[in-house]
């Protein structure tokens, strides 16, 4: 599996400059939220959000345990979501050439 830091590490917009690569990704993003998947790692992003929070509460500190369950979790939901995005790149891509 490979980790997407970045838009500039997402192979199919690479080539693009930032601005281009910008607004390909919020039209890509829009769309991810009919699938899903993307609604899952939301869901587990509060699920990480939530247990951190419980481990937390284990030594006192509960903001700060969901500080980073929440963490994990957007890790976790971003990378769902460039794994949707991904299949609506190369229609709007193709688009952009006609």
């Amino acid at each position: 599996m490979t980790i997407f830091w970045t838009l500039r590490n997402i192979p199919e917009l690479a080539n693009l400059n930032a601005r281009d690569r910008r607004a390909y990704w919020r039209r890509a993003f829009r769309r991810t939220w009919r699938h899903w998947e993307t609604w899952a790692g939301l869901l587990g992003c509060a699920i990480c959000a939530g247990l951190g929070s419980g481990l937390g509460a284990l030594a006192d500190h509960t903001v700060v345990g969901a500080l980073i369950g929440g963490g994990v979790g957007g890790f976790v939901f971003g990378q769902a979501t460039v794994h949707v995005a991904r299949s609506h790149y190369k229609y709007e891509l193709l688009s952009r050439d006609r």
